[in-house]
């Protein structure tokens, strides 16, 4: 490689070839580990690996962000059985923002999911989830033509606010792919038994959890229980609801029922009204959470702690909060 092609390397490469480094150096991983975490060819594996050699980051240490992003990764992979972790660099303006980190991961979600869906069969079905991240993530997601995928949410779809049915997930993803969406036709919790109940016997509501229910792949998001939380900003959950669920000790809101610290349902009225599939649904499914923002270390980690997640995207700030939580 020669030395004007150094200075014009992409930022995409640059961050694959640091982490293959650290992978291969400090991880101690073989080419075709190193291969199969980045989802490259062992071909492109042993390339980037040269290619971090040129440009000078192979030292005593590996230098830049994404090594130590890489680092975080294996450390997350290895104390949660993940299938795959990809911790995401933020600019520098960016660690105090309130809704930092939404662009980047996101765009690296959105690369992520990219690959899953070119591996999935004829016919799959994919539960979709909740929340600014995903938002941020198919808003991000190239055009792939998929006309035989399924997306189905998994939640009850219905909002207050109509600007926010019209940032539902499913829509933006069916538009990216050619796709067919189904919505769940209901709201996120019902006020009490009674309405769970009727709305649950519903015969549309019962083919919409059918879908999900059969999904070979759910990406969701992974919700904190703060003043901006997206379900109560749109409407789905009240002041009321959220006080009580942090009264409850719950920390997480996750695939429409709300966990403590120790990835627990809190024993709160609230978690018996949800309007969805149910954790029993998606265990030993393949499921990819996606979250970015300000302040969800401890949501993160209940999420973890919970044993249902298989895959994980997030910032680097936010994952150097949540191993700080971890250490103490």
């Amino acid at each position: 490689m020669n030395e004007k092609h150094d200075k014009h390397i992409d930022s995409e490469q640059l961050d694959l070839a640091t982490r293959a480094a650290w992978l291969s150096y400090i991880g101690g991983y073989t080419q075709g580990e190193v291969a199969k975490r980045l989802q490259v060819s062992p071909v492109k594996a042993h390339r980037l690996i040269q290619q971090a050699h040129q440009l000078g980051m192979v030292k005593i240490f590996i230098e830049g962000s994404a090594g130590n992003c890489a680092a975080m990764e294996d450390t997350l992979i290895e104390r949660f059985g993940l299938q795959s972790c990809l911790i995401v660099p933020l600019a520098e303006d960016a660690h105090d923002n309130e809704l930092r980190g939404f662009n980047e991961v996101g765009s690296a979600a959105a690369g992520v999911f990219h690959k899953l869906l070119k591996k999935l069969p004829n016919g799959s079905r994919i539960g979709i989830g909740k929340g600014r991240s995903l938002i941020a993530m198919a808003e991000r997601l190239p055009s792939i033509t998929r006309s035989d995928l399924v997306f189905a949410s998994v939640s009850g779809s219905f909002t207050r606010k109509f600007s926010a049915n019209r940032l539902d997930v499913v829509h933006a993803l069916v538009e990216r792919t050619g796709g067919e969406g189904y919505f769940m036709p209901m709201p996120y919790i019902a006020k009490d038994d009674q309405e769970r109940d009727m709305l649950m016997a519903q015969p549309s509501v019962q083919d919409s959890l059918q879908l999900a229910r059969e999904a070979d792949l759910y990406v969701i998001g992974i919700g904190a229980l703060k003043n901006n939380h997206y379900l109560n900003s749109v409407g789905l959950v009240n002041d009321e609801d959220l006080e009580e669920l942090r009264q409850a000790g719950a920390v997480c809101d996750l695939l429409g029922s709300f966990y403590d610290l120790q990835g627990k349902p809190v024993d709160s009225p609230i978690n018996h009204h949800a309007l969805g599939i149910s954790a029993s649904d998606v265990e030993g499914k393949r499921v990819m959470a996606v979250a970015a923002g300000l302040g969800k270390e401890y949501a993160i980690l209940a999420a973890l702690r919970s044993q249902l997640l298989t895959d994980l995207v997030m910032d680097e700030a936010t994952a150097q909060a949540l191993l700080a939580i971890k250490e103490a």
